[in-house]
């Protein structure tokens, strides 16, 4: 008996990077460290031997945690007073 294997567009392992990408996004206006936690999460999950993904989780994740902390960053540098204490 042959079966046959269903092919979709996307392998199972890149679901779970789009999934883990697309969480880091939402955690990002929660609150300022939590996008970290998608590709913490990820390394539970079979994507962890994806070296690559895990690399570009782990830059997306620290990039949206920079964007959301800068505007203190620059505050406390004296360089802006976009913070509304």
């Amino acid at each position: 008996m042959t079966t046959q294997q269903h092919e979709g567009f996307f392998s199972k392992t890149e679901w779970k990077f789009v999934g883990f990408l697309a969480l880091a996004f939402v955690l990002t206006p929660v609150f300022y460290g939590l996008p970290l936690l998608s590709p913490l999460f990820a390394l539970s999950t079979s994507l962890r031997r994806e070296r690559r993904k895990m690399m570009w989780l782990w830059i997306v994740a620290s990039i949206l945690v920079l964007m959301s902390i800068a505007p203190f960053i620059l505050k406390a540098a004296g360089l802006s007073d976009f913070v509304v204490e």
